[in-house]
C-alpha cells in the first residue's frame, strides 16, 4: 500500500478507544488508515513519531480575528494557533451593517493569508442581521451567531455594534431555533447592574484588576446565563454559553440543565479562567470581559472538565498589543491572545498536574467543539475520512512561555515566563506539514473554508 503521508511509531490520542499505538496513513487530505504494523507500507512523506502523542487538531470555537489589526490578523494570529496545534479556528464577525460583503472580505482574506482551516460565526445587533439569518445559512454554511447580553444603549458603540434589548434577543433565540442546525451562543452579563456597580468602584477611587472582577461580578454572568437558558428553553433553541469564569455560573447552569433538559445546554470555558485569577499582580494585562474572578473559580472549573460538565475550552483570542493594555483598568483594552496556548495550558496544567486524561482533553478542544457546530466528523477526530489535521505533542517537552516563540501580532502573553510541560512539535493540516517546531514550514493561503453541515 501507498500513501502520500504516514505518521509511524506515535501514541494516537482516539476518541472512545483511549490512547492507542497505531500508524496513521493518509491520501488526498484525508485519514486513509489507521495500522497496526506498517512493514511493507510506503508514502511520498514519512514522520518519525515515535515516542510522540498524535492528537487531533484542535478546534478552537472562540477567536476574534480582525479586532486587533484588522484583516492582517488572518496571517499572524492563524499562524500563531497553528504553533498551538490549532487546525481549525471559528472566528466572530462583528458590526453594524450587514454582513454579506464582511464575510466576503473575510473569505478573500483568508484565502491568501489562513494558515489553519477557518469558519464564522456572526454576531446579531440589528434587525438587519436577524432577516439575514436564513441568506447566510443557505449560501456560507454559517448556523451559529452570538448574542452579547451585555451590548445595551452604547455599551458595544467602540466595536461598531447598537445596544439591543430583550425582544430582540426573543427574536434571536426564535429564529435560531428555526434554522436548521442553528446554535444560539451567549455572552452572559447584567451590564445595568455593572453600570451601577462600576460608578460606585469609580467612585471610590479604585483602579485595579479586583475592582474589575468586582464591578463585573459573578452574580451578573450568572443570572444573565440563567436568563439565556430560559429563553433558549421557551423556543426550543440549543444554547451555547460562552466563556464561563467560574463556580457560580457553572452551578447555575448545571441546574438548568437539569431544569430545561429537553435542549441542548452547551458550556465553555477559557484557559486564562483555568491558570489567572483577579489576586494576581498583573494589572490591566489581565483585563477580560468576564473578569478573572478567584482561585477557587479556577480549581471549580478544573472540577467541570474532569466531571464532564464543561464541553469546550475556547481561547477568546484577542491579539491587540500590550500599549492597548495600559492605562486605567476602565478604559484599557479587555482581552490578550490564547489560542497557541490552549493545548500547552491543559497538558501541563490539567494531564500532568491534575490527571486530566487525554482523551478528555481531545474531546474538550477537539472532538466537541466539531460535534457541537456541525463540522464532525470532518474536523475533531482521527479516523478513515475525516481530515488529517493532527498536532503531534511531546508530553515530556518543557519549555519557557515567550511571546515571540508563539508569534502573535500582539506582544506579550499572559503566561510569558511560566514553565510548562507539554508541547506540539509539529502541526499537520489536510495531511500538510504546516508547523515544525514552532517554524512555519507550510504556505500561507493554506486553510481552507469550512462550513457548517
Amino acid at each position: 500500500m501507498h500513501f502520500d503521508l504516514l505518521i509511524k511509531g506515535g501514541e494516537v490520542v482516539a476518541q472512545g478507544q483511549g490512547v492507542v499505538r497505531a500508524d496513521v496513513a493518509v491520501r488526498k487530505g484525508k485519514v486513509s488508515a489507521l495500522i497496526d504494523d506498517a512493514t511493507g507500507v510506503t508514502a511520498d512523506d514519512t514522520y518519525d513519531a515515535t515516542g510522540l502523542h498524535v492528537f487531533p487538531g484542535v478546534v478552537d470555537p472562540h477567536v476574534h480575528i480582525g479586532l486587533a489589526e484588522g484583516l492582517a490578523d488572518w496571517e499572524t494570529e492563524t499562524r500563531s494557533a497553528a504553533i498551538g496545534g490549532v487546525t481549525t479556528i471559528l472566528t466572530y464577525l462583528m458590526a453594524g451593517r450587514p454582513y454579506g460583503p464582511i464575510i466576503e472580505e473575510n473569505l478573500e482574506e483568508a484565502a491568501r493569508k489562513s494558515v489553519v482551516d477557518y469558519g464564522f460565526h456572526l454576531v446579531p445587533s440589528a434587525t438587519v442581521h436577524l432577516d439575514e439569518m436564513e441568506e447566510h445559512a443557505e449560501k456560507y454554511g454559517i448556523r451559529s451567531y452570538k448574542y452579547f447580553t451585555s451590548f445595551r444603549g452604547d455599551e458595544g458603540k467602540h466595536l461598531g455594534v447598537q445596544g439591543t434589548d430583550d425582544g430582540f434577543m426573543y427574536r434571536y433565540f426564535d429564529q435560531v431555533a428555526h434554522l436548521p442546525g442553528g446554535v444560539a451562543n451567549v455572552h452572559p452579563e447584567n451590564i445595568e447592574v455593572v453600570w451601577e456597580l462600576r460608578k460606585r468602584f469609580q467612585g471610590q477611587g479604585r483602579d485595579d484588576l479586583k475592582a474589575w472582577d468586582e464591578s463585573r461580578p459573578d452574580f451578573v454572568e450568572a443570572q444573565s446565563a440563567v436568563a439565556a437558558a430560559f429563553y433558549a428553553h421557551v423556543t426550543g433553541c440549543p444554547l451555547y454559553i460562552v466563556h464561563i469564569s467560574g463556580r457560580l455560573v457553572l452551578n447555575e447552569l448545571k441546574a438548568a440543565r437539569e431544569r430545561y433538559g429537553k435542549y441542548p445546554l452547551y458550556i465553555e470555558t477559557c484557559p486564562h479562567f483555568l491558570t489567572h485569577h483577579s489576586g494576581m499582580e498583573i494589572g490591566p494585562l489581565g483585563k477580560v470581559n468576564p473578569p478573572l474572578r478567584s482561585e477557587d473559580d479556577e480549581e471549580a472549573l478544573w472540577d467541570g472538565l474532569k466531571e464532564g460538565s464543561i464541553d469546550t475550552v475556547g481561547s477568546d483570542h484577542v491579539a491587540r498589543k500590550k500599549g492597548k493594555k495600559q492605562g486605567s483598568i476602565w478604559t484599557c483594552s479587555a482581552g490578550f491572545p490564547g489560542s497557541a496556548t490552549i493545548l500547552p495550558t491543559l497538558l501541563s496544567e490539567g494531564y500532568h498536574r491534575r490527571g486530566l486524561p487525554l482523551e478528555r482533553i481531545a474531546e474538550l478542544v477537539s472532538s466537541n467543539p466539531a460535534r457541537i457546530f456541525h463540522r464532525y466528523p470532518q474536523k475533531g477526530a482521527i479516523g478513515v475520512g475525516s481530515d488529517a489535521d493532527f498536532a503531534i505533542l511531546d508530553l515530556s517537552l518543557e519549555k519557557e512561555v515567550t511571546h515571540d516563540y508563539l508569534q502573535s501580532n500582539a506582544d506579550y502573553s499572559l503566561l510569558d515566563g511560566w514553565r510548562m510541560k507539554g508541547w506540539p512539535v509539529a502541526t499537520f493540516l489536510g495531511g500538510r506539514r504546516m508547523v515544525e517546531r514552532g517554524e512555519l514550514v507550510g504556505a500561507r493561503g493554506s486553510g481552507k473554508y469550512v462550513p457548517a453541515s
